[in-house]
């Protein structure tokens, strides 16, 4: 990789070096044509070398860490079968907290990433990825003035988990918004620079390379998109952050690298011109509000987690097994009986009782929300939508407790 970049680098030096006040022939052609090859760059007089790149976007990327409070269950798997039930079997022991056998840890994991700042008055564009499932996101800002950066807790104000995109907001005005390029011109062979937060330890980091391919179609954990591929340094970390033509314009997200650390030189980008409207429709959207235990909305089942494991080993998908439904909620209500297994909640996918919980602090009691079921039938199982309606907190509590008197009697 060394050896081939070396000579890039020189070229790109020498040619700097031969750049004149006169027009080039791509300057006076039609001005829709905006792309930049490696010749080309170092005679367009709209082109800036690297150092002023990264003087003039670099206080447009930020950085971001975000803390998730992960929960998780502790049995004995020679003990306890949480699908017993399934089997014509009492519904066995609650999960992983019943008869000394087991229970609950939780711990707080702490990721990072980049964003890019989309607004003078602090709305921040990043990956889904990078930001779903947390609790707490946090973004820090190079003021551009020498001075530290600035803090700012972040409200997510809306994602796209299939287009892998995400909309923050911080109270923070007379920021240095990015402009927006035009990715549908990018041609193979022209300049780019990518600034981000690898590893989440280099706020800022500048890198450059090449544009390698245009339009690469790329599944990652069942997102697909055409991407840019690059061989400027993309690194865990850098995902949400610029990339960057050699005009200062952001023409991708950052998005993923390809390989691990044995392939270098395969950094992917969601295109621009792709991401802008869904980019636009998220930001009209009201910053998300998190409603207390008492204000939140409920579906009223009691459930178990179906993870990777358990999938394999009984046939079923991944998902939230319904172990009960609770009698006058919204769930029964839906139609939602024992055994049905949700996978998505309003559109957002959900695997684990964790991640159902964390989207459904945003909806308050009475909303009515549309979820997305594995029904078991004698064809296997079927993906069912239902509306549901949310219950409230003392609904819940009077059906879990008449549900548990029922039990005793």
């Amino acid at each position: 990789m060394r050896k081939s970049i070396r000579p890039l680098i020189a070229l790109t030096a020498a040619l700097a070096l031969t750049v004149t006040a006169g027009m080039s022939a791509l300057a006076q052609a039609d001005n829709t044509d905006k792309h930049f090859s490696v010749i080309e760059a170092a005679s367009n007089e709209d082109s800036l070398t690297i150092p002023e790149i990264a003087k003039k976007c670099g206080t447009s990327v930020v950085a971001i860490e975000t803390e998730t409070k992960v929960v998780y269950n502790t049995y004995d798997n020679d003990y306890y079968n949480p699908f017993g039930g399934m089997f014509g079997y009492g519904f066995g022991y609650g999960y992983g907290n019943r008869g000394g056998r087991g229970g609950t840890q939780e711990y707080t994991q702490k990721a990072a990433g980049s964003g890019v700042i989309i607004s003078e008055d602090g709305y921040i564009l990043t990956n889904n990825h990078v930001i779903s499932g947390a609790d707490k996101i946090t973004v820090y800002v190079n003021p551009g003035d020498g001075s530290e950066e600035k803090t700012y807790e972040a409200t997510l104000i809306g994602s796209s988990e299939s287009n892998d995109i995400a909309v923050l907001k911080i109270d923070a005005t007379g920021l240095n918004a990015a402009a927006f390029g035009d990715s549908d011109q990018l041609e193979v062979g022209e300049l780019a620079v990518a600034i981000g937060n690898p590893m989440g330890q280099v706020h800022g980091s500048v890198t450059a390379g090449i544009i390698s391919a245009v339009e690469q179609e790329l599944t990652i954990d069942d997102v697909t998109i055409n991407a840019i591929q690059t061989d400027a340094a993309i690194s865990p970390g850098n995902s949400g952050g610029a990339l960057l033509n050699m005009r200062g314009e952001v023409i991708g997200i950052n998005s993923n690298k390809i390989g691990g650390s044995s392939i270098e030189g395969m950094g992917y980008a969601i295109p621009i011109s792709t991401a802008r409207p869904i980019i636009e429709d998220l930001m009209e959207r009201q910053p998300r509000t998190k409603y207390s235990e008492e204000e939140r909305g409920y579906l009223g089942i009691s459930c178990i987690n179906v993870t990777s494991d358990l999938s394999e080993n009984f046939s079923m998908p991944q998902g939230i097994f319904v172990a009960q439904v609770y009698s006058g909620t919204g769930a029964e209500t839906a139609g939602l009986v024992r055994g049905n297994i949700v996978v998505a909640f309003d559109g957002v996918t959900v695997q684990n009782q964790e991640e159902l919980t964390k989207q459904m602090q945003y909806y308050k009691a009475g909303e009515s929300v549309e979820i997305t079921i594995m029904v078991n039938s004698a064809n296997g199982y079927q993906q069912k939508n239902v509306t549901v309606t949310l219950s409230s907190y003392d609904q819940i509590n009077a059906a879990s407790k008449a549900a548990q008197e029922s039990k005793q009697r």
